[in-house]
């Protein structure tokens, strides 16, 4: 399966401090990986290089073949690197539907209209409408996006983030401050957008059961160094692993998350 994504020696300093340091990954087409590594290890600032949000101090990236290290934040978004944060964001004021509207005319070559045909509108709104059901979300589509509870507004950035035509979803902690009852319906909703098999999905999270449940592949990261990489089952056996991220834990502990 061809690389999606490849970084080559890819460091960032801030001042004397060096917080990712010759990380070379290449991340397969189609697949999901999880990204690991105790607080600190350089995981969200990873997630800052890949999206531009902040540029390298040495080292390139690439996306579909392409160089895009210099590229600005824009410009990857249009390519198809789209990311998530901690932080939902979105637009409270607008109901979920145009939440979504608004995205998917962004990606397209109108996103500068502020009065869309009315023909191009309603198309928008069919497709609106079906991701909106695909991210469970339907009962909700006329739901103003400030009155979602947190697990509806994290599947309503997801929607947002595939109407954008994003091929690379970089989901940064997408269950963070989700009450436990609502941990399910985000699961499922990354399950959905794995099985479809159209785009290649990296996530940070710390519930290791879920990382362990969803993962095609496992990166760790400690102290901004790539510690290890491969199949899940095998790298939470590493002991390197265990002691880096878990103080040398035993890996039942690591599986009962």
């Amino acid at each position: 399966m061809p690389a999606i994504l490849t970084t080559n020696q890819l460091c960032v300093s801030f001042g004397e401090h060096q917080v990712i340091n010759d990380v070379n990954l290449c991340i397969e087409r189609g697949k999901l990986v999880s990204i690991i590594g105790p607080n600190g290890a350089g995981k969200t600032t990873l997630f800052n290089l890949i999206s531009g949000q902040i540029k390298p101090t040495r080292g390139d990236i690439s996306f579909n073949g392409e160089t895009v290290t210099k590229l600005p934040v824009p410009m990857r978004v249009r390519r198809g690197i789209g990311r998530s944060f901690q932080l939902t964001n979105i637009f409270p004021e607008l109901t979920v539907l145009e939440n979504i509207r608004l995205s998917l005319q962004a990606a397209g070559k109108d996103y500068y209209s502020i009065f869309p045909k009315l023909s191009l509108r309603r198309r928008q709104l069919t497709a609106a409408d079906e991701l909106a059901e695909k991210c469970m979300l339907s009962d909700k589509k006329e739901v103003f996006a400030q009155h979602l509870a947190h697990g509806d507004k994290r599947k309503l950035e997801i929607a947002m983030l595939l109407a954008l035509k994003t091929e690379l979803l970089l989901l940064d902690e997408p269950t963070a401050g989700i009450s436990v009852d609502d941990i399910p319906a985000i699961l499922e909703v990354i399950e959905r957008i794995k099985s479809e098999g159209r785009h290649t999905i990296v996530l940070i999270e710390h519930k290791m059961e879920m990382v362990l449940h969803l993962s095609d592949e496992l990166i760790v990261l400690f102290n901004g160094e790539l510690l290890a990489k491969g199949d899940p089952k095998e790298i939470i056996k590493d002991e390197r692993v265990q002691t880096a991220y878990l103080g040398g834990m035993h890996s039942e502990s690591i599986k009962s998350g």
